[in-house]
């Protein structure tokens, strides 16, 4: 039935002339269109947390561009179809990025780029990244970020299409650990460019037209976009130059691959994963220069099959600190409070405590600057590899914190102290039921009524009270600077 309802829709938003069009009024057709977006936003999946936007590859200047146009597409394997799934990290990296490069390289011959047997499974990538690389403890296929792409593919590999295929009809998403494959690895990955928006200093880094070109010249890249409305429903080979709205929250981000540039166009080429024959210009779709650097993409990245890339490898310490909550209890009237909660080295280095801060932020639905640190751990003990502590600590609520709705968040290396190769699980967020928030008055903390949850991420599902993890580091980051 889904199938048949999305083949519709796209008939009619896509301008394909069906016998039922006219029996459509006005309303009823923009209602389809409305559908069909909401579908196509279905099939999104890209989620910030995680990301290490501070390591980045050179940034490039005109000089280094040596053309007016350039294209990978000749080396790209034909234009996949997530789904209904939130897997476009997966696909963007693993099925485009590395089948790509693989051909370009001579690894896989292009003559074989029809076959399975020569593309990237992103199922695999999928369950390799969720189940080694993302502290994101949910459930179904939701976001995902690239720095655990890459670093599935660049220590675990990932297999061909033949060995772990996708049918397009159901796919299961926990619990199920990436085969990978030895041989098919990917050695450096980096960041080219990212928006001011995210980064720690409100600045943005390479974000410039003559940056991609001329990292595109080297070879294709995969960017992270935040979509609106024309693009959804983009059904031409024209080039798309604004957008009617910009979807804010984490299913407005969609991860594709960069695979070209053309000055005569004034236009990036980008290859997308919704399939052939439903969307854009054969799935492919044309981003003018001007509006693809100041408003549509928000991070670009490249990656290498040889250790021989102008993209350096990227640095890994063995830190990764990880906390998490275990309860938080008021002990008496008088708003006296005790949170219990674990520090764990997952990393293969011993830490000190006291090389980095852990903190408890107290901070405000819908109002990120109103934010109160209650705590900073104040352990002084090394942890050995794969060690675990538990820790009891009293506070209070200062009764000067003003009245509303807050959630509090438990965070390790909240200011980016330590080099810490997975800085997604740093964080552990208290909140009511179904991520409902507390209520904070008189130096007291309310609990929800149906009792309290213990998660690891905040980014509820109709974003109203939703924070990202790097929205939050940032900000404390940023607090930091200016103090």
């Amino acid at each position: 039935m889904m199938k048949f309802f999305r083949n519709k829709i796209a008939a009619i938003i896509l301008g394909v002339p069906v016998f039922f069009m006219a029996s459509c009024t006005e309303e009823e057709t923009q209602q389809l269109i409305d559908l069909a977006i909401s579908i196509f936003a279905s099939m999104l999946g890209y989620d910030p947390n995680g990301e290490n936007w501070e390591d980045t590859d050179d940034e490039l200047d005109g000089d280094d561009v040596t053309s007016t146009s350039k294209s990978w597409e000749q080396y790209c394997p034909p234009v996949g179809n997530q789904g209904e799934y939130g897997t476009c990290v997966a696909w963007a990296t693993s099925y485009g990025l590395k089948t790509t490069l693989n051909m370009i390289d001579g690894t896989w011959s292009t003559s074989n780029k029809n076959s399975s047997s020569y593309q990237c499974s992103p199922v695999d990538l999928w369950h390799s990244m969720r189940s080694n690389y993302s502290s994101e403890v949910s459930k179904g296929c939701g976001g995902s970020s690239f720095d655990p792409a890459f670093k599935a593919m660049q220590n675990k590999g990932v297999a061909t299409l033949s060995n772990v295929p996708f049918n397009n009809q159901k796919m299961t998403c926990d619990g199920v650990s990436g085969k990978g494959l030895s041989s098919n690895k990917i050695t450096t990955y980096r960041t080219v460019a990212y928006s001011a928006d995210m980064s720690t200093d409100g600045k943005a880094y390479g974000m410039t037209v003559n940056n991609i070109k001329a990292h595109l010249e080297k070879g294709p890249l995969v960017i992270g976009a935040r979509l609106g409305e024309k693009f959804m429903s983009w059904n031409s080979s024209a080039v798309i130059t604004n957008d009617t709205k910009d979807y804010k929250g984490q299913h407005a981000y969609h991860a594709m691959m960069l695979v070209g540039f053309d000055d005569n166009r004034k236009a990036f080429r980008i290859q997308n994963s919704w399939g052939k024959n439903s969307w854009g210009d054969e799935g492919m779709i044309w981003v003018g220069y001007n509006f693809f650097i100041n408003q549509f993409c928000f991070g670009v990245w490249s990656a290498s099959n040889t250790a021989s890339s102008s993209a350096a490898p990227r640095k890994t310490t063995g830190n990764d600190i990880s906390v998490k909550v275990i309860s938080d209890t008021e002990q008496n009237m008088d708003g006296d409070r005790t949170v219990k909660y674990t520090i764990t080295n997952n990393g293969a280095n011993p830490i000190n405590t006291k090389d980095y801060s852990i903190i408890y932020l107290l901070f405000q639905a819908r109002n990120l600057s109103q934010k109160q640190i209650l705590f900073d751990n104040e352990k002084n003990m090394t942890l050995e590899s794969g060690q675990s502590i538990t820790v009891e600590k009293h506070y209070n609520i200062p009764v000067s914190v003003k009245a509303g709705n807050y959630y509090t968040a438990l965070i390790a290396n909240p200011y980016d102290e330590m080099e810490d190769d997975n800085q997604a699980n740093n964080f552990s967020y208290m909140t009511g039921k179904n991520m409902a928030s507390f209520y904070v008055t008189g130096g007291r903390l309310f609990n929800n009524s149906n009792g309290t949850s213990i998660v690891s991420s905040i980014v509820d599902k109709d974003h109203a009270n939703a924070y990202r993890n790097s929205e939050v580091q940032n900000s404390l980051i940023r607090m930091k600077k200016a103090k």
